[in-house]
């Protein structure tokens, strides 16, 4: 039997072992119990973790990618592509915690499942506790996450956001269809949105959808665009393969092209510009990073790090760095000034498709066919996030906050906040998404696919769109399709105009009866409030009546039995005695009084009589302007929902008829706005 046999067998029965062993000390493991404790260490916790999953080939006797785990001090060091783990307290940086939390690939370990959750649990504390060795060790301070992202308002020009203000309308080539989208791009600070198109370059509004211009681009196609950092200028990198290959930079406001840059053999993949508008940098096949005074088109540098087909090139934020990223899966990012290497960037496995800055020129976000998106730490030179999108992945953009937005393979565009964590799925696309954008106020999307379709979605809203074509009709075409939504809008108007008029005069019919009836009620409002003024006068004159007869009616009383006492008198004297006389004398004055009090008790009965009458008379009258009153309230109610009713159908038409009149007035400027473009 040969020593290769030997060896082999040795090495199968050594991972038989290994496993076994794991197997058997897997309940004994430290970190299965609480990873939250005072002190995670490699030699406690850790390295269990490891011999039952990992040991087997990653060991100083076999060290698969030149990696191994058996000893602290060869784990720290890392392999071949370098340190794969940290003592900065950061998980999210750690090439390991990536693979064996399955963030990227090749997934670890491999053809097997995924270690437990508990014990990446453990790994996890592990390093956010500094990666220590053993109890003895004393973890780093840890080091400020460079995740952590502070939204700024870099670049942003000062007054309002530059927007097109009369750009060409005329369309250079015209298509049945469009070709495969080869780029996209939002203005920084305004509603504004740019897509290449064959031989041009289209302008729409990032809120409307509406087209705002045409600007030619007669090299060929565009195949990268990147507006400057104050929005003023649109910079176009492309050309013709095979033929010549250019970066183009255009002014927002006017459509003029300020300056032509580079005359390369082949086309230009991507094109950028610094952010003092002096440098352009442009890569393509040749493979060269070509860096340009953008002033006088003088070549600066011709750098040649790349072994593939630059695909992506994009300037910092800050002008200080510009990085380049090729077919190969190599990411380079150098000095803008002097076209010196800053880092090699290596972790990808396949072609890196995209690049994006943050705003705070601090990380870089490169998108690989590998199906991840690496954030670099410019500081520590290292990737600290790899995000797993499920499929190669063609394109990336940063929006202000430090979120990010990215296209793939797989026909989807999701949105990932500043710590890589995904907020929004978007499917629906016809083909491979290609190229993907997000709005200056990150409310939208924008998503360019293999088909040709490029559609804005936004983002509280993904159900609805708003499609946006890379090959515009031509200005004939358009002005035709304006005429027939005129003539459209015409025709919808009139019937409104009919059903506006209608209501208007039920309101007005309305209001009028309303009225008649408002006023009868103020009258009879009126009438009962002086009926109840005159009741309570004659209330108050009974009170009085009946007060002053109660002294009368006793004074009678007093009369009548001072009468009759006089009357028993006399009837018990002999008509001789003396004092008869004066006696008939005195009762007779009694009478004499007795029938004047009589009299005016006679009178006061009477007014009281008359008064109480009057009062009848006035509550009858009460009585009936109640009910009058009630019933026109109850009429006047009902004419105020009537009225309130037909006003609102005329809000309603009349809402209808401002807003296709709007529409109108609109299509309108638009017509006119083309026709003086095309003059």
């Amino acid at each position: 039997m040969g020593s290769s046999m030997f060896r082999s067998l040795f090495v199968l029965l050594g991972a038989c072992v290994a496993v076994s062993a794991g197997a058997e000390s897997a309940k004994e493991i430290p970190g299965e119990g609480d990873p939250a404790k005072t002190k995670v260490t490699y030699e406690d916790d850790v390295k269990p973790i490891f011999r039952e999953h990992c040991m087997t080939c990653h060991n100083q006797g076999d060290k698969r990618g030149g990696f191994a785990l058996d000893s602290y001090g060869v784990l720290m060091e890392g392999g071949g592509s370098g340190e794969v783990v940290y003592d900065d307290g950061d998980p999210d940086g750690s090439r390991l915690w990536q693979l064996v939390n399955h963030d990227d690939t090749p997934v670890m370990p491999p053809e097997q499942p995924k270690i437990s959750e508990k014990k990446l649990a453990v790994i996890r504390a592990w390093i956010e506790g500094g990666a220590l060795e053993n109890s003895g060790s004393k973890a780093k301070a840890k080091a400020k996450n460079p995740l952590a992202f502070a939204a700024t308002t870099t670049g942003k020009p000062d007054g309002p956001p530059p927007m097109p203000k009369s750009l060409p309308q005329t369309v250079p080539v015209v298509t049945s269809r469009s070709a495969a989208i080869t780029a996209v791009a939002a203005s920084p600070w305004a509603p504004l949105v740019a897509i290449a198109g064959q031989k041009q370059i289209v302008l729409y509004h990032g809120e409307t959808g509406k087209l705002l211009g045409i600007l030619p681009f007669p090299e060929g196609i565009a195949q990268s665009l990147r507006f400057s950092g104050d929005g003023r200028y649109l910079v176009a990198g492309g050309g013709e393969h095979s033929v010549r290959g250019i970066a183009a930079v255009y002014a927002i406001e006017t459509g003029e092209r300020l300056a032509t840059v580079g005359d390369d053999l082949d086309t230009v993949f991507d094109a950028d510009c610094s952010n003092k508008l002096d440098r352009v940098a442009l890569g393509g096949p040749q493979k060269m990073l070509r860096i340009f005074d953008a002033t006088d088109g003088t070549l600066l540098f011709d750098l040649k790090k790349h072994t593939d087909w630059i695909y992506a090139v994009a300037f910092s934020p800050d002008g200080v760095l510009v990085a380049s990223a090729d077919r190969s899966g190599g990411v380079v990012v150098w000095e803008a000034d002097t076209g010196r290497q800053f880092l090699d960037l290596t972790d990808h496995k396949g072609a890196v498709n995209s690049l994006s800055w943050r705003d705070d020129s601090n990380v870089l976000a490169s998108a690989s066919d590998d199906g991840t998106v690496k954030l670099w730490d410019m500081v520590a030179g290292k990737a600290v996030k790899s995000i797993s999108v499920g499929s190669p992945v063609t394109s990336v953009r940063f929006d202000h906050k430090g979120q990010l937005v990215t296209g793939s393979k797989n026909k989807k565009t999701q949105v990932w906040d500043a710590s890589g964590k995904r907020l929004h799925e978007i499917s629906g696309a016809k083909e491979s998404v290609l190229e993907v954008a997000i709005t200056h106020d990150s409310s939208r999307v924008v998503i360019g696919d293999w088909s040709g379709s490029v559609v804005m979605k936004p983002i509280a809203d993904l159900a609805s769109g708003i499609s946006l074509r890379a090959n515009p009709a031509p200005v004939k075409e358009r002005l035709k399709a304006f005429d027939q939504v005129l003539a459209g809008m015409r025709s919808q108007l009139a019937p409104v105009i009919q059903k506006r008029d209608k209501a208007k005069r039920v309101v007005d019919t309305a209001k009028k009866l309303f009225a008649k009836s408002d006023r009868e009620l103020k009258v009879s409002r009126t009438e009962r409030e002086q009926v109840k003024k005159t009741l309570a006068s004659l209330t108050q004159s009974m009170s009085k009546q009946e007060a002053e007869l109660l002294p009368i009616v006793k004074q009678s009383q007093d009369l009548f039995n001072k009468i009759t006492k006089s009357r028993q008198s006399l009837a018990n004297q002999k008509p001789a005695e003396a004092g008869s006389a004066k006696g008939l004398e005195d009762l007779a004055e009694a009478e004499v009084s007795l029938a004047d009090v009589l009299t005016r008790i006679a009178k006061a009965r009477r007014d009281v009589v008359k008064t109480s009458e009057l009062m009848a008379e006035s509550n009858r009258k009460l009585r009936a302007l109640d009910k009058q009153v009630a019933s026109l309230e109850g009429a006047c109610k009902k004419q105020i929902e009537r009225r309130d009713a037909a006003q609102k159908q005329w809000d309603e038409a009349n809402a209808a008829h401002q807003k296709i009149a709007s529409q109108l007035s609109d299509q309108e400027r638009e017509k006119a706005e083309l026709v003086a473009a095309v003059q």
